[in-house]
């Protein structure tokens, strides 16, 4: 776990000197810092918590300060009619006992409603247009009727992955956190950035690669930034559940601590494709290349790395020769109005009839226009 302790002191010498530095008593930037971790039960969050925790008992035992404090939040996106809440909090329990030095919170998906930065009139099914979101729980049932709504298993595993990362950056940036936090930390391993890699490639959302991949300032849509890492980048996910297996102590994958994703738990074949997201195919396809042929998987990100961001950076318009790319609606990546037209010219709608644009489309990424629409 080495390159994960050096891109976390990596991390606590940038953000030292950004933007996010709060000024101490003297004038000068303080050098502790509040960093806000996504926390999914999965094994590459559960490795990063355990990693920063073994960082800041190296530094105790050395007579040094913690350097960093920890906030972990889980976003519950169970929206079943009985509350998962208390089921949840359970589990946190169990990780407040483990990591007493850290802080952890359980954050409703129904809480993404309340997001100025989305516009919810593209994602609204005519059965809903109009529609006023309701308080909890009506509000739940508002959720999954939106999602139920969507054409394809992909679409709504899509969505759901969207509402996730939307609502960490902006919790991750409320002004009402007294100091702020200096970053927001990605548990994502090599192997899921990869899957990421071709998983957006294939929904037509390449062009927000170097936002969804590299490490950098992110924004939460209405004007707020935040530096995003992945500390856990540079490891495969079978290291990081040897990690928890043989290095934390005591283990992390026993007792149900940490959920395992199933292509490590069960090697059982898929039978029907009906029901399976674009998501849940590149995971059991990147389970058996990461066995077999790791070193494609690292080039695969190490390659997406290299991506320069072109358009909607740091929340504002920039011009790209004589066309102006601007943030899409829903997952507000950078829009790029010619290279949605060639994807449509190019492709076409599913059953070859002519492409025919929503009247929304224009405030939608290729991408998203196709996970709403179908």
């Amino acid at each position: 776990m080495t390159k994960t302790v050096k891109r976390l002191e990596v991390l606590n010498r940038e953000t030292r000197s950004s933007h996010t530095g709060r000024p101490s008593g003297d004038g000068s930037s303080s050098s502790f810092r509040r960093f806000y971790a996504g926390l999914s039960f999965g094994p590459s969050s559960a490795a990063l918590l355990d990693v920063c925790e073994q960082i800041i008992l190296d530094r105790l035992s050395r007579g040094r300060d913690a350097a960093f404090s920890l906030h972990a939040v889980h976003i519950d996106t169970s929206l079943e009619e009985v509350s998962s809440e208390s089921l949840v909090e359970q589990r946190l329990d169990r990780w407040r006992v483990r990591y007493p030095r850290f802080t952890f919170e359980r954050v409703p998906l129904t809480d993404v409603l309340s997001l100025a930065a989305i516009d919810w009139e593209v994602l609204l099914p005519p059965s809903m247009a109009g529609t006023r979101w309701a308080a909890p729980p009506a509000s739940t049932t508002q959720l999954r009727t939106l999602l139920d709504s969507l054409p394809s298993a992909t679409s709504r595993r899509d969505l759901l992955g969207l509402l996730v990362r939307r609502l960490l950056i902006s919790r991750a940036t409320s002004t009402s956190e007294t100091p702020p936090f200096d970053a927001l930390l990605m548990g994502c391993s090599t192997t899921a950035l990869a899957e990421r890699t071709l998983t957006e490639t294939a929904k037509g959302r390449g062009f927000s690669l170097p936002w969804q991949i590299n490490d950098g300032i992110v924004d939460d849509g209405v004007g707020r930034h935040i530096p995003l890492y992945y500390p856990v980048r540079e490891l495969f996910r079978n290291e990081l559940v040897l990690y928890l297996s043989a290095v934390a102590q005591p283990p992390l994958t026993e007792d149900g601590f940490v959920l395992l994703p199933a292509s490590i738990t069960s090697s059982t074949a898929v039978v029907s494709h009906k029901d399976l997201s674009i998501e849940e195919v590149m995971t059991r396809y990147f389970a058996e290349v990461e066995v077999n042929y790791p070193s494609i998987m690292a080039n695969v990100v190490r390659t997406t790395a290299k991506l320069e961001r072109h358009g909607k950076d740091h929340d504002h318009d920039h011009a790209n020769g004589d066309q102006t790319i601007t943030g899409c609606r829903v997952c507000g990546m950078p829009l790029d109005e010619a290279g949605n037209e060639r994807w449509k010219g190019e492709i076409g709608n599913l059953d070859g009839s002519e492409s025919q644009p929503g009247p929304h489309s224009a405030r939608l990424c290729y991408g998203c226009e196709r996970s709403i629409c179908g």
